[in-house]
C-alpha cells in the first residue's frame, strides 16, 4: 500500500463540540439526524443526511447519545 493510500484511511476525526451535528461524508451537509443508535458495529450509529438523503454511519460518542435522547424526548410531546 502506497503512503498516499495509507494517509487517506488514517483520518479520524475529533468528538464534536456539544450541539453540533456530524458532517455528511457524501455531501459535507450538517442537516444530519440520528436514525439508528445501531449502525453495521456496535460502536457505530446510523445518520441520515436530509440534503442528499444517504444514510451514513457515524463513531459512537457522547454527542451520539445526546442526540438520541433529544430524539426522544421530542417524539414524546
Amino acid at each position: 500500500m502506497s503512503e498516499e493510500t495509507g494517509s487517506r484511511w488514517a483520518h479520524v476525526e475529533e468528538p464534536l463540540p456539544r450541539g453540533e451535528r456530524p458532517r455528511c461524508p457524501f455531501c459535507g451537509s450538517t442537516e444530519t439526524e440520528l436514525f439508528s443508535l445501531f449502525g453495521q458495529q456496535l460502536l457505530t450509529a446510523q445518520y441520515y443526511c436530509n440534503r442528499c438523503h444517504t444514510p451514513f454511519e457515524y463513531i459512537k460518542g457522547d454527542d451520539v447519545l445526546e442526540d438520541a435522547k433529544a430524539k426522544l424526548t421530542s417524539s414524546e410531546e
